[in-house]
């Protein structure tokens, strides 16, 4: 591709992907829905987060929980961006309805009626101040339990839910492992996604499995300039690299904050790969990473031999559907696993949906098609949306259906931990539970890489990710 013309679309998917990698999040209808939220305060969190104090949000016969839409078709239309159709606010806004409305009608939230709060996240405005307001709309105005929410990857929202004393079911892609959801015990909790130490070991395993490291010249480490990310790089990637003899490697540390930093710390970092002499990359943390690395004019820079790490938190469908935007070398050799067909392969490969082996996908899918909140065509990327409320829901249903009446933030985690697979199963990966001392759904992952006779039905084009073998699981 021309460089000048890939420096102009590098600009305009920075921009993009920073709304559309908010992507789908839960909000609901029953009270009133707001477009904008209000409310004000501050969000440190300050000396221990309890848990055993009387949690907001619980009365004798009602549970409040707040739900999260990230409104993103605007951008991406102006943009020319394809990305899933979820139907738009008040498609999604539908299914979390029929979802609330499942739980009521079987019993509830422990008995008490689930009450919805619905609160619509413009994409376009993503910032801290932004994402604050949010927190201090749900956890002071409307005073939730819990929120369900996709896409906040802004640093400061986790600590302001839990400094609010508030349940968080974070179904999004910003990585977190055993020591921060540790951190925000007993609020912090995923519903779909793992704890990001196992999966990151289980992803590093696949590529040594499948030969991915033959060949190389050294590994680039590239990973989120944060906690999560400068965490897992030291007691992960590098004593695996270690083990495998690798010696030659450099890492690079992005700050994610904004699109300014996003961009320019991804054309730094291949920089340095080039110069280096690298050419395996290992991307850590998610966080919008991958996707903006490769649209970059220094991805076309990189050795031809260059193979790129992938997994479900690197926006790999976004990828696939959108080839002018990306460095086309780029996806050449990219391998890696995932968990989650809706936002890994899309509606590419061969797989049943729903999928009669996954009992919650069927009864999710049954539910929204039900209630009339069908997303547009029925295909399975474009429930993906409607799943999260699902399984975020499901999930709360399952735990405090287990706790006691005099419910808090502390007896809902002991609720969790004694989860049986029977009670809970994500609609959106392929399988996993709860145990003592997990805050995260592990799940099975499958090998996961680019194939380039893959009929892509998006793009009516040759060029898809497939899963390649059957279920690994995690350690």
């Amino acid at each position: 591709m021309d460089k000048a013309l890939l420096r102009s679309r590098t600009a305009r998917t920075l921009t993009a992907l920073t709304a559309l990698l908010l992507a789908a999040t839960l909000t609901t209808a029953c009270s009133s829905k707001s477009s904008g939220p209000s409310g004000s305060g501050g969000s440190a969190v300050s000396g221990g987060l309890g848990g055993d104090d009387a949690s907001p949000g619980v009365t004798a016969d009602s549970i409040k929980v707040g739900f999260l839409i990230s409104d993103i078709g605007k951008v991406a239309a102006s943009l020319g961006f394809k990305q899933a159709n979820y139907g738009g606010a008040e498609g999604q806004t539908k299914q979390i309805q029929a979802v609330v409305d499942y739980v009521n009608a079987n019993g509830g939230l422990g008995g008490r009626k689930l009450v919805p709060v619905i609160k619509v996240y413009d994409g376009s405005q993503d910032s801290p101040e932004y994402a604050e307001s949010f927190c201090n709309a749900l956890t002071q105005d409307d005073q939730v339990f819990a929120v369900v929410f996709e896409g906040q990857l802004q640093n400061n929202v986790r600590p302001c839910y839990a400094s609010r004393k508030t349940i968080m079911i974070d179904q999004g892609l910003l990585a977190k492992d055993q020591a921060e959801f540790e951190r925000f015990s007993p609020y912090l909790w995923s519903a779909t996604f793992p704890e990001y130490g196992s999966f990151l070991k289980g992803q590093l395993q696949a590529l040594q499995s499948q030969n991915w490291f033959a060949g190389s010249k050294g590994v680039s480490v590239i990973a989120l300039d944060g906690d999560v990310g400068r965490r897992q790089a030291a007691q992960t990637v590098i004593p695996f690299l270690a083990s495998q003899g690798i010696t030659n490697y450099k890492e690079f540390f992005i700050d994610t904050s904004n699109v300014g930093t996003l961009g320019a710390g991804s054309s730094t970092a291949l920089t340095g790969t080039k110069n280096a002499g690298l050419n395996r990359i290992i991307v850590v943390g998610g966080a919008r990473i991958l996707p903006i690395a490769v649209t970059t004019p220094e991805a076309g820079d990189l050795d031809a031999t260059t193979k790129w790490s992938i997994s479900s938190f690197d926006s790999t469908v976004f990828l696939q559907d959108n080839p002018d935007s990306v460095v086309s070398s780029t996806l050449q050799g990219m391998l890696g696993v995932g968990f989650i067909p809706a936002g890994d392969v899309g509606n590419n490969q061969l797989l049943p949906f729903p999928d009669p082996a996954n009992p919650a996908q069927v009864l999710c899918k049954q539910i929204i098609d039900n209630a009339g909140a069908t997303p547009p065509e029925g295909i399975r990327t474009n429930y993906k949306a409607g799943f999260q409320y699902c399984d975020g829901a499901l999930f709360l249903k399952a735990v405090i259906a287990k706790a006691p009446k005099d419910l808090t933030a502390a007896k809902f985690r002991d609720a969790a931990w004694s989860l049986q697979t029977t009670d809970y199963r994500s609609s959106l990966a392929f399988n996993g539970s709860f145990s003592t001392g997990r805050y995260a759904y592990d799940s099975t992952v499958r090998v996961l890489g680019w194939d380039n006779n893959c009929d892509n039905p998006t793009t009516k084009s040759k060029g898809c990710f497939v899963y390649q073998g059957g279920d690994l699981t995690l350690q």
